[in-house]
């Protein structure tokens, strides 16, 4: 997501014709996005809660996904005005669902260990080896088929995710830190 998202700006741009038009309504777009992100991220917990913070997780992957692939058909720009907007869904349902994941598969005791070194250290060290490799195809092949690419890993993530992550809490576990006492 941070991979696609960090040359995104320069994609939307090119659909407007200034540069400056098209930074000025990725600005304006960006700010909307946020302000729903927000009053999404206020209302996630309680549709996560719902739903399962499993499938929040499938359901980030699959928008994840669609924004991503999208892109690489976009044709307009009110397609990637609405590429964009698919944002403010996206990283509610992941972060949300991360943070409840976490905390009903794992002992709550490792949630901070297990989100810094699971959810915060892994993204950041395949960001290292992702941005080298997306910025060979940006180079070589150009926004499109270098969306396709990151789609695809997403799409595949995403479907792996399905069958691997697990929907309960394992056996033993209760989801809260419990005091020893000596």
């Amino acid at each position: 997501m941070d991979v696609f998202d960090q040359q995104f700006a320069n994609f939307f741009t090119s659909f407007f014709a200034t540069k400056q038009q098209g930074t000025e309504i990725f600005g304006f777009v960006t700010t909307g996005g946020e302000i729903l992100n927000a009053a999404i991220m206020f209302c996630a917990p309680f549709i996560i809660s719902k739903i399962g913070s499993k499938n929040a997780l499938l359901l980030a992957g699959l928008i994840m996904s669609t924004r991503i692939i999208g892109s690489a058909f976009a044709t307009s720009a009110a397609q990637v005005v609405v590429l964009k907007m698919l944002h403010m869904f996206e990283v509610p349902f992941l972060l949300v669902g991360s943070f409840k994941y976490i905390t009903q598969v794992f002992d709550v005791r490792c949630s901070a260990t297990v989100y810094l070194i699971g959810f915060c250290f892994s993204k950041q060290l395949s960001m290292i080896f992702m941005s080298y490799f997306a910025g060979q195809l940006y180079d070589q092949l150009g926004f499109k088929p270098t969306y396709m690419a990151l789609g695809a890993v997403v799409l595949t993530f995403t479907l792996v995710s399905a069958f691997t992550l697990s929907g309960r809490r394992p056996a033993g576990l209760t989801g809260k830190s419990r005091v020893v006492e000596s």
